[in-house]
């Protein structure tokens, strides 16, 4: 198996959703022997699925597709040790085990750990299956286990690395949040507006204010905006109006927008100072990489 065909066959895999076994077959030139009924039993699942959720009633969606039409796309494996490790396609294989089925077509590539668990994050972007919360954990997995740097990350999975950046810093905020994302509570665009906040009380503070007034995300950075906040030693936000020119909010709107991050002027008479936030060496150097 040559890398030219490999990548020739991954291209039809992961880039068009819509592509039938036969074209893929036919996108192989030649190297149909790599797509294989296997046995289902013999198939194990992906040690670095980056999804922690399956909807059950998606599934059962999915599975009753297949009964109809038979499975549009293979399912993407490697071999090891006589068995095959799942790769790319976990609803797919679920779908089929509902049904019953004994084997499963599946395309049998050669990845390493790395290239493994790219292409299923790669696979679950795309397809739009990952929350907020788990393709921030995916990327952090990335660094943390292969060394890589958000800009590797961004090439591979076909991002921009603010958007990486932006994705990882999720994870700074408490659990609870995290897990109202997760459980659709509150949007990522919230979620963003809540990491302009660097206390952890007054983030959670203001998650309760979305939950229990249904906010929208301009109505939350209105809310924010148009106050200062601080907790009392007795854990009550209180708020007081916030006196800050809306010549001088502008031009923090626009700094955020060109920086991609969190910019606060703070001005007085004549001079002052702006707080530009990073929050990762590799978000340092982009900004750097901005300002020049």
């Amino acid at each position: 198996m040559t890398k030219k065909a490999l990548g020739k066959g991954l291209g039809a895999i992961i880039s068009t959703s819509h592509a039938t076994i036969e074209d893929i077959e036919s996108g192989l030139s030649g190297d149909k022997n790599r797509i294989r009924d296997l046995d289902i039993s013999k198939i194990t699942p992906n040690p670095d699925q980056p999804r922690d959720f399956f909807d059950e009633n998606e599934i059962l969606g999915l599975a009753e597709s297949i009964k109809s039409v038979g499975l549009i796309q293979p399912i993407i494996v490697r071999e090891q040790d006589g068995l095959f490790v799942l790769i790319a396609g976990e609803r797919r294989l679920r779908a089929c085990k509902h049904n019953g089925a004994k084997k499963i077509k599946a395309i049998v590539i050669e990845a390493d750990d790395e290239k493994n668990f790219t292409m299923a994050l790669i696979e679950n972007i795309q397809r739009e299956n990952l929350n907020p919360i788990e393709e921030a954990k995916a990327y952090k997995l990335m660094i943390n286990r292969f060394k890589l740097k958000q800009q590797d990350i961004a090439k591979k999975v076909g991002k921009d690395r603010t958007t990486i950046t932006n994705s990882m810093r999720l994870l700074n905020l408490p659990e609870e949040i995290q897990n109202g994302i997760i459980d659709k509570k509150i949007s990522a665009g919230h979620a963003k507006v809540l990491l302009s906040l660097e206390n952890s009380d007054l983030q959670l503070g203001y998650y309760n204010d979305i939950i229990q007034n249904e906010l929208s995300v301009r109505n939350l950075e209105a809310l924010i905006a148009g106050e200062n906040t601080e907790r009392t030693s007795k854990g009550n936000i209180e708020r007081t109006v916030q006196t800050k020119s809306p010549q001088i909010k502008k031009m923090e709107e626009i700094l955020i927008s060109k920086l991609g991050t969190k910019v606060e002027i703070r001005h007085s008479g004549n001079k002052g100072k702006i707080e530009i936030s990073y929050y990762s060496l590799d978000d340092f150097e982009r900004i750097i990489d901005k300002i020049k």
